[in-house]
């Protein structure tokens, strides 16, 4: 039987689909991701019907009642436990690990953090419990995808994040946890819930092969603690089923207080739990109806929450270079960034000597490697020229002194504008692919100009299965191309798609593309995060 399985297009969602994906499949059917695009299809009325909990649940369970897709898979946690009419959770497969997870700079763990450092988490039930811990630390309400709240982290914004250990298993990500927290986990933490129509009989005895009795009634319970006290979803509750016995939490947002209750797990004993804790007092700790009627003004429109002036939440873009301050600055803005190069430097036989030359010009941090590979150095005392920032911090990071960085975009033309006139020699170690762009400017201004190329980029080989599959199933809104030889690879290796906007890095770009015959969507006007997040955001305008 052929299946279609809806999904948001975030890392984790599509994740988490692939993993129950993969066991339909194993089961001998074939299943076609769907994605379900977050914030557009569906009108803010409908989706505040089906539930105040989890925005994005709701997207997914419309597309299913609209018979969009077949069955959808959920982060159980962020299901609402009121059931929807005309669905069902037809099964709830293997847990992974239901721990709170921080992840911290420097390696540091709670204990660990220093007094006053900032704690990111949008969660009131974290917060609560670690107030109670660490009453001393400060914590800022944080939203978006895991890479961006990772990605705070990285920029130094944050001295740590609070996210569930499940998901960064999921993502692979787990390296970047520094300590696994003692404190109790949000209702079905780490489990998944998939569901279908409830009037597909034959999609629901498939889907149950994939269930787990036990961590099903385990999740049930716990959900029923949830239910039982009428927790909103603003509400600190938790609990945790685990090795026959349940534990329920209620907390005070300041970590003053708490009401703890546990019991054998056994039928009821969800309800069981919730008696206990109303018996003592829980009601009095906190405000048990604390709920946001929706998330999605916060999750769309909220600026605050990304700390930038655009908000790309729902956004997702394939950046075809290596991870670094680029990817980190659009995932700052919300947009959900999956960075992998499509191409590779080969370093290339040269006979060079830079003693003697009154200017050395670097145009890329690629570069400085190809330099090491063959064995040149630079001179001390050589004046050195950097086309932009980028490459200035590649060079200063070597111990070489920069002494010319134009201001503006990172390019050949502003270089040349912010040159000196002369008539000594100027060495451009560089690619094989430049264009003379430079030489030619320079050498207008007097200089004799000698460009090497020490390196040249060739496509990869071949890309991991699942970008591909994630490319060709429609999983990307956007694709920022860096150079005209990234356009050329990415042609090779995916081939483009109508449906994803081109977003070129800066005009020289945008004219290479246009030479292969791609069509620019939008060009950023200045070689960094800003620019690319400014471009992407005015494709929704045109």
């Amino acid at each position: 039987m052929r299946l279609r399985l809806g999904t948001r297009g975030s890392a984790l969602a599509v994740g988490q689909s692939g993993i129950v994906a993969d066991l339909v499949r194993g089961l001998g059917h074939e299943v076609d991701l769907v994605r379900i695009r977050t914030g557009g299809d569906v009108e803010q009325g409908s989706l505040t019907r089906l539930g105040t909990l989890g925005v994005f649940a709701a997207e997914l369970r419309q597309a299913l009642l609209d018979d969009r897709v077949d069955f959808a898979v959920h982060s159980l946690k962020d299901l609402p436990v009121a059931p929807v009419p005309g669905l069902t959770i037809a099964a709830v497969p293997g847990r992974e690990d239901p721990h709170d997870a921080l992840c911290a700079r420097d390696g540091l763990t709670l204990a660990g953090l220093p007094a006053g450092a900032t704690v990111g988490t949008g969660s009131p039930r974290r917060v609560a419990q670690l107030r109670a811990l660490r009453p001393d630390l400060s914590f800022v309400d944080v939203r978006g995808n895991v890479g961006t709240r990772l990605a705070r982290v990285a920029s130094g914004d944050l001295d740590a994040v609070v996210l569930a250990a499940a998901g960064l298993r999921r993502l692979g990500l787990d390296s970047h946890i520094t300590d696994l927290l003692g404190i109790l986990p949000a209702p079905g933490q780490g489990a998944l819930a998939v569901e279908c129509r409830a009037t597909d009989t034959e999609v629901q005895a498939i889907l149950a092969a994939l269930d787990d009795p036990a961590v099903h009634a385990a999740v049930d319970a716990e959900r029923a603690v949830l239910a039982g006290l009428g927790g909103g979803c603003a509400a600190p509750i938790a609990a945790w089923a685990h090795d026959g016995i349940i534990t329920g939490g209620v907390f005070a947002l300041d970590g003053t207080s708490a009401a703890h209750a546990t019991r054998a797990l056994e039928a009821g004993a969800g309800e069981r739990v919730v008696a206990d804790l109303l018996a003592g007092g829980a009601a009095d700790v906190t405000d048990l109806a604390s709920a946001r009627r929706s998330r999605l003004a916060e999750l769309h429109d909220d600026t605050s929450l990304w700390g930038s002036d655009t908000v790309l939440a729902g956004t997702r873009v394939f950046l075809p270079r290596p991870e670094g301050a680029l990817a980190e600055g659009i995932r700052a803005a919300g947009a959900e960034v999956v960075a992998h190069p499509v191409q590779h430097h080969r370093t290339v036989p040269a006979d060079l000597a830079l003693d003697g030359a009154d200017w050395v010009v670097f145009t890329s941090a690629a570069t400085l490697d190809a330099l090491d590979q063959l064995g040149v150095l630079v001179p001390e005392g050589s004046r050195i020229a950097a086309v932009g920032a980028s490459t200035a911090e590649a060079l200063a990071a070597r111990g070489l002194d920069v002494h010319l960085v134009p201001e503006g975009p990172s390019t050949a033309a502003s270089l040349v504008d912010a040159f000196p006139s002369g008539h000594g020699t100027v060495v451009i170690p560089g690619s094989a692919l430049s264009s003379p762009t430079l030489a030619d400017g320079l050498a207008a201004k007097g200089w004799r100009v000698t460009a090497v190329p020490v390196y040249t980029v060739e496509p990869v080989r071949q890309l991991p299965q699942s970008l591909l599959e994630e490319w060709h199933s429609g999983h990307f809104d956007v694709v920022v191309v860096s150079a005209g030889s990234i356009g050329r690879a990415v042609g090779e290796l995916l081939g483009w798609r109508d449906e994803v906007r081109v977003v070129a890095f800066g005009e020289p770009t945008a004219r290479a593309l246009a030479e292969q015959g791609v069509r620019v969507h939008a060009v950023a006007q200045t070689q960094d995060a800003a620019g690319v997040i400014e471009a992407i955001s005015s494709l929704g305008e045109s």
